[in-house]
């Protein structure tokens, strides 16, 4: 009885690291490429929205002060 355990734990033990190593192989494939004209669009809107924010600082900033 005590081989069985041991053989059902050292089963469940190496079951996900086969899992993992299949997983692995399929992450390491090549991914799909992007447009370079949406990472321009992707940074224009990234870096306007901070810009944004700091200005929407900025201007509740110098309403506060002025009251």
């Amino acid at each position: 009885m005590s081989k069985l355990l041991s053989a059902i734990t050292l089963f469940l033990m190496f079951s996900p690291l086969f899992a993992a190593t299949k997983e692995m192989d399929e992450a390491a494939a090549a991914g799909g490429t992007v447009d370079m004209v949406w990472v321009i669009v992707f940074a224009v809107i990234f870096i306007g929205a901070i810009i944004g924010f700091f200005i929407y600082l900025f201007m509740t900033d110098k309403d506060k002060k002025s009251e």
